[in-house]
């Protein structure tokens, strides 16, 4: 694993994002805990990103920019309490510092089936 990484791993009904930092330490949205919504941008370690699900690293042929680069956008947002579910979530947040775009294939997918089941259901 190399520092600018995109980690995954997963939860109930979705998979969790984070950019690995170096030294056991990934960046990602924190979310929500305890049943409140405190969706901050934080450095955690590896254990707590995982929550003892494990992890694996998405590769990706092409980025954007350098692995510095991406650490540094990362550590940019550090912090930030902007998270909403399908507009600013740990994938869009990962995406944005690698792509420099906000997307979460997770949304667009759901978003999708959503559609999808009101044509069929609606005809």
């Amino acid at each position: 694993m190399q520092i600018g990484d995109h980690l995954v791993t997963p939860r109930r009904g979705y998979m969790h994002h984070g950019i690995f930092v170096g030294n056991g330490k990934v960046i990602h949205y924190g979310g929500y805990t305890k049943g409140k919504a405190d969706g901050i941008i934080v450095v955690t370690t590896l254990d707590e990103f995982a929550q003892g699900n494990g992890y694996r690293t998405v590769k990706h042929w092409f980025r954007r920019f350098t692995s510095t680069r991406i650490i540094e956008r990362a550590l940019s947002r550090l912090g930030e309490q902007r998270y909403h579910y399908a507009l600013n979530n740990c994938e869009s947040f990962v995406m944005w510092c690698i792509f420099g775009i906000r997307f979460s294939s997770q949304v667009a997918r759901a978003t999708l089936t959503i559609i999808t089941t009101l044509i069929i259901f609606t005809r």
